[in-house]
């Protein structure tokens, strides 16, 4: 069922323009209103965490003075364009979430294909020209991070692979952030490369948290993925080799803390403590039990461990009370997301 994902949704879009060129409404009924909501939603804006902390950890591993404007461009870009990624995921899984996760807007049916699938490319577009206020490289990321998205549902069919492919569009998201530090947009290119070439360690390590919180995303979605056609670990493995392999990854991921000395200060050692714990908490229900119920308890403790380990490497940007406030407003929408749908 893979291959002709990307077939089924161009069909889909283009008997959508089909259809509204001869008169059909654009929404399908919906008020602007209300399809706006919908597609928030569907945008999941609970896990812009990851993009925007993922921006803010790669732009902290750069020294010198911060101009507060540029990071914080990157850090809603990188956010926001994690939500555009959900966006154009849905648009192509709506089998597999039918399954897993069959209240989201787009597998029930309440969002019309063609306008997400025109919101979503408008969007991206706007996201990839606000690049360019920070850096002509930081364009070019954005168009490596489209690639990614796109290629990510045909990649999630390859053992490993697909988790490779999401943990990259989380470095992307890291050297966008790494960008943001440069004086202007009238550094070089080769000043851009190598300050992304400084920053490969840390981006490896942004790289290798979001692949680990995949695999978390991934030992809950079984059902949903065998029957869409994906081959996940989890699916080849099975939930309890997969949580082992979460678990014998952490201190791996420590240690790439530890080598890269990427948070001196207390508050971000702390952050990456607590996400630690959690992490390990989070592989036990899954390692106990091995079923597709108690990975999805398990996935609720490593969404907040793996969003904290990101706001950890921000921690020399951010400071003790912006760590905080960045924590509780993360963890807290999350919990409420979580208290509303068992599949966020």
């Amino acid at each position: 069922m893979k291959g002709p994902r990307y077939q089924t949704l161009f069909t889909e879009a283009r008997q959508w323009v089909r259809d509204v060129g001869r008169g059909a409404p654009v929404l399908a009924g919906l008020g602007a209103g209300r399809f706006g909501m919908l597609l928030l939603e569907a945008m999941r804006p609970h896990y812009f965490a990851f993009g925007g902390a993922a921006a803010l950890a790669g732009a902290a591993a750069v020294p010198g003075p911060v101009e507060v404007g540029r990071v914080a461009l990157a850090a809603f870009v990188a956010g926001t364009g994690w939500g555009v990624g959900q966006l154009f995921n849905d648009l192509l899984d709506r089998d597999t979430d039918a399954i897993n996760a069959p209240g989201r807007p787009l597998a029930d049916g309440r969002l019309p294909v063609g306008p997400v699938l025109a919101a979503a490319l408008f969007l991206g577009l706007l996201l990839l020209a606000a690049l360019q206020a920070l850096h002509p490289a930081a364009w070019i990321l954005g168009a490596t991070a489209v690639v990614l998205l796109v290629g990510y549902n045909q990649a999630k069919g390859v053992p490993v692979l697909g988790n490779l492919v999401f943990g990259s569009i989380n470095a992307v998201a890291g050297g966008i952030g790494v960008l943001a530090r440069l004086p202007g947009p009238e550094a070089s290119l080769s000043q851009a490369f190598e300050s992304l070439g400084e920053a490969l360690p840390l981006l490896g390590l942004l790289l290798g948290i979001n692949a680990w919180f995949l695999l978390a995303n991934y030992e809950k979605d079984r059902l949903g993925d065998r029957a869409a056609g994906y081959w996940t670990l989890p699916l080849l493995l099975g939930v309890r080799a997969s949580a082992f392999l979460r678990a014998i990854a952490l201190p791996a991921l420590a240690l790439g803390v530890v080598r890269l000395g990427a948070a001196p200060a207390l508050s971000g050692q702390m952050a990456l403590t607590v996400a630690a714990v959690l992490g390990g908490l989070s592989v036990l229900p899954s390692l106990w039990r091995g079923t597709d119920e108690a990975a999805l308890r398990g996935y609720r403790l490593a969404v907040p461990a793996s969003s904290l380990a990101l706001l950890g490497l921000a921690a020399p940007l951010l400071g003790g009370v912006g760590l905080a406030i960045a924590a509780l407003a993360s963890t807290t929408l999350m919990e409420a997301t979580f208290r509303r749908t068992p599949h966020p």
